[in-house]
């Protein structure tokens, strides 16, 4: 039987790891609170209206939405890192 052992936090190899976690936290966090901000500025009285009028169809929408904000933040984030050279 193979013993497995679990990576210390010395590990060489826990360090890239460690690193683009962070990166990614670092970009991620402003553009949600961003996106955050004009979607409570533009958007709130819309969708309060459309949950309000149509449960169904604001159950989709919100559902697309983060599907899309989702899609959208992964591209946005994978461009600025090959941008800036920033994952090596």
């Amino acid at each position: 039987m193979t013993e497995h052992t679990n990576p210390s936090p010395r590990d060489p190899s826990l360090g890239p790891l460690l690193r683009s976690f962070l990166l990614e936290i670092a970009i991620y966090a402003p553009l949600v609170v961003l996106y955050f901000l004009l979607i409570l500025r533009f958007a709130n009285h819309r969708l309060t209206d459309l949950f309000l009028s149509n449960p169904r169809l604001y159950a989709f929408v919100a559902t697309a939405a983060i599907v899309g904000q989702g899609v959208l933040l992964e591209w946005l984030t994978s461009l600025l890192v090959r941008r800036f050279g920033l994952r090596k």
